[in-house]
C-alpha cells in the first residue's frame, strides 16, 4: 500500500513540475560544463524528491487507516439522537378514557451498530415558562408504566418519549394542556398557553443530548407542537 502510495506521488504534479524544469533547463543553459553540473544536481535533487515521497506515502497510508478507525470506532460508539416528533389524536373510549385528545411523542435512536445505550433518562431540562415549578422532571416512555425512569436502547434501535398531551377540534376533546412525566403527586395540567420544552436525554455510555420543542394551542384550540432545529 506505501509502495502504490508513493507510485501515486511520483507520477503527480510534482514530478512532472521537477521534468519541466530539468527540460527548460536543458534548453536554455548553452555551456556544456554549465549544463552538466545542473542536470546533476537535477538528478540528485529527482532523487532526494524520490526519497522523501516514501515518508509522504507513509503518512498518507498513517491518515487513511487512522481516519478509517476513527471512523469504525465512532459507528460502534452508543449514541443517543432526538429525532422524529409524531402526533397522535386517540379514540375517545380507548384505555377506558372517555375524552379524545392529542399526544406529541419522539424518537430516541441509538446509532450505534455495537453497543447498547444504557441506563438512559429522559426529562425535561427546561420549561419555558415554568409551569411545573419543579426541575429535571422525567418523561414517561412511551408503551411503559410511570415508574419507568431508566432504560436501555438496543443497538440501532428506537424508543419513543411522550411529549405532551393537549386539545384536539373535537366536542369531546382533553380541555388542558398536561407534559406526562412520571412524578405522579406533581402529575397534573399545566395552563394551556405557549411554551418551549428543553428535553435531555441522559444515557450512562454516551454524552447527554438536548432537543427542544415549541407546544401552543393554534387559533381553533388545538395541541401543535414542533420540534427546533
Amino acid at each position: 500500500m506505501v509502495r502504490k502510495s508513493w507510485g501515486r506521488a511520483i507520477a503527480g504534479p510534482i514530478f512532472a513540475a521537477v521534468g519541466l524544469l530539468l527540460l527548460l533547463l536543458q534548453r536554455l543553459i548553452t555551456d556544456s560544463k554549465i549544463a552538466d553540473i545542473a542536470l546533476k544536481w537535477g538528478a540528485w535533487a529527482t532523487l532526494a524528491i524520490a526519497a522523501a515521497m516514501i515518508w509522504v506515502a507513509q503518512y498518507e497510508l498513517w491518515k487513511q487507516e487512522r481516519e478509517a478507525r476513527i471512523k469504525a470506532e465512532d459507528r460502534l460508539k452508543p449514541k443517543a439522537i432526538i429525532r422524529n416528533l409524531a402526533s397522535r389524536i386517540w379514540p375517545a373510549g380507548q384505555a377506558g378514557v372517555s375524552v379524545t385528545g392529542k399526544e406529541y411523542f419522539f424518537d430516541i435512536f441509538n446509532s450505534s451498530a455495537a453497543e447498547a445505550l444504557d441506563g438512559v433518562r429522559v426529562e425535561v431540562a427546561a420549561l419555558t415558562p415554568d409551569a411545573l415549578g419543579f426541575p429535571n422532571a422525567p418523561l414517561h416512555v412511551r408503551n411503559e408504566d410511570y415508574d419507568t425512569r431508566e432504560f436501555s436502547i438496543n443497538p440501532l434501535h428506537v424508543r419513543q418519549i411522550d411529549l405532551i398531551t393537549g386539545p384536539v377540534n373535537a366536542p369531546n376533546s382533553q380541555a388542558v394542556m398536561i407534559i406526562p412525566h412520571t412524578v405522579k403527586k406533581h402529575l397534573a395540567p399545566i395552563p394551556n398557553g405557549k411554551y418551549e420544552i428543553t428535553v435531555r436525554v441522559s444515557p450512562n455510555n454516551s454524552p447527554p443530548v438536548t432537543a427542544t420543542f415549541v407546544a401552543l394551542l393554534d387559533n381553533k384550540g388545538e395541541l401543535q407542537c414542533v420540534m427546533q432545529k
